[in-house]
């Protein structure tokens, strides 16, 4: 689950804050994870290496860091506090990403009960910064599918992760015609995230592409090509 405020939520638990971010000078952070019911509720906290193939999320286990307690059980209307610690050291010129995956342990269901349970879950992002510094470089283009629809890619060739939250796009001098794309993502270091946009009717193809949007960076505008690789 991805947020962009000062906590994430899912229904019953909360947590603030909703990103970490370690470094050699900080090898450590404190979570606070709240529970919204009026019952109690397990909850297991795992942290996991992230890394991005083929434009999907993936999340292996790792003991480059160490979250305490790795379960814990919140009363009602309670709270808990968490630890990250990193046990690694971080890489010399590249930012290193993982996820804390907050699962909530289903509490056991009478047999007489017709009430369906869901576990909840939740997912952070934690990232490493590099004794140097690191900063993302995205090479964004374009083309234009058979059926009319806009597929827009954005390649990161830096050393550091950027979350786009969302962009419009419109043809250089015409600033009139626009879509607008939002969907946040993140794209790790040496990533790729496409966005496909079907009502793209009113942009002429034979012209630039000017993007212009909003990230955890800040606002960015770049242009882009027909036809770019």
């Amino acid at each position: 689950m991805l947020a962009a405020a000062a906590s994430a939520a899912a229904s019953s638990i909360s947590v603030a804050p909703i990103r970490v971010e370690l470094s050699p000078a900080k090898r450590t952070a404190v979570l606070t994870v709240r529970n919204q019911e009026d019952s109690p509720v397990v909850v297991q906290a795992r942290p996991a290496a992230w890394s991005q193939h083929a434009g999907e999320d993936q999340l292996d286990d790792t003991h480059d860091l160490v979250v305490t307690p790795p379960i814990f059980t919140m009363p009602a209307r309670g709270a808990q506090v968490l630890r990250i610690a990193l046990l690694r050291e971080p890489d010399p010129g590249r930012e290193l990403a993982y996820r804390l995956v907050l699962s909530e342990v289903p509490a056991a269901t009478a047999t007489e009960s017709t009430g369906l349970k869901v576990a909840l879950r939740i997912t952070l992002p934690i990232f490493v910064g590099a004794p140097l510094r690191t900063a993302p470089d995205l090479l964004w283009s374009h083309e234009w599918l058979p059926d009319g629809t806009l597929d827009i890619q954005a390649q990161n060739r830096g050393t550091a992760h950027l979350q786009v939250l969302d962009f419009d796009v419109g043809n250089v001098g015409q600033a009139s015609q626009k879509v607008h794309a939002e969907t946040p993502h993140y794209l790790l270091p040496g990533t790729t995230a496409q966005w496909q946009l079907r009502s793209a009717s009113g942009l002429t193809r034979d012209t630039q592409l000017v993007i212009r949007g909003h990230s955890d960076a800040g606002d960015f505008t770049v242009t882009s090509g027909p036809g770019t690789p």
